[in-house]
């Protein structure tokens, strides 16, 4: 598995169990996340939990500055699947 890196990442959720994000990036290569207690999760721009996303899912994850595993925000929806549309 890569280590993420700290710029915004356009992939999909693999799954979701607890605070553990699982996605895959265009290349095929996993990366897991710690979603951070105070993340922003929003889908088309609304609030959002995690709980709600789904494998399969495109999303864009922006890690913590200090911590690239600790997702700070996610964001899902319209606008995110037709920017990663090669996921």
């Amino acid at each position: 598995m890569k280590v993420p890196s700290t710029t915004p990442q356009d992939c999909k959720v693999v799954s979701v169990e607890g605070d553990q994000l699982t996605t895959t990036s265009s290349d095929g290569s996993k990366h897991c996340f710690t979603i951070a207690k105070d993340a922003k999760v929003t889908c088309n721009g609304q609030m959002s939990k995690s709980e709600d996303l789904k494998a399969g899912v495109q999303v864009r994850v922006t890690p913590c500055k200090d911590d690239k595993t600790l997702a700070r925000t996610i964001e899902s929806g319209k606008n995110i699947n037709a920017m990663a549309g090669k996921v």
